[in-house]
């Protein structure tokens, strides 16, 4: 009797504090740092990234707000989706800050847990 195995990738990488590696992260952690990378990355910026990573906010400054708001939810479910440890997103929140800033909050799942989220973003 054949029993497939499947073999789980560990998550441990280095912390980041300040732009400065800061001993080792993994797991639920590890996972936070990495939403927090994806989220503050551009995508189709840097060519050390594939196409794949980062968000696409430069499409959504200056637009109206309103738009902003119908939109960020999608956006920041397609950036971070492209990482395998994630389950879903759910209980997204979003508050105008100011004429162009939201601060947007939301749960992620993942195979070690759910984690609290929280990102402010400047649309001007």
């Amino acid at each position: 009797m054949d029993e497939e195995v499947i073999e789980q990738i560990p998550s441990r990488t280095y912390r980041v504090l300040n732009g400065r590696i800061a001993g080792w992260v993994d797991d639920l952690e590890a996972v936070r740092q990495s939403i927090d990378k994806m989220l503050h990355t551009e995508r189709f910026t840097w060519p050390i990234y594939t196409d794949n990573y980062g968000i696409e906010l430069q499409n959504l400054i200056g637009q109206d707000i309103d738009l902003v708001i119908s939109e960020i939810e999608r956006v920041i479910t397609e950036t971070i989706s492209i990482d395998e440890r994630i389950i879903g997103l759910e209980d997204f929140s979003i508050t105008q800050e100011s004429r162009s800033s939201l601060l947007v909050s939301f749960f992620v799942s993942t195979i070690y847990g759910q984690v609290k989220i929280e990102q402010e973003v400047n649309v001007e």
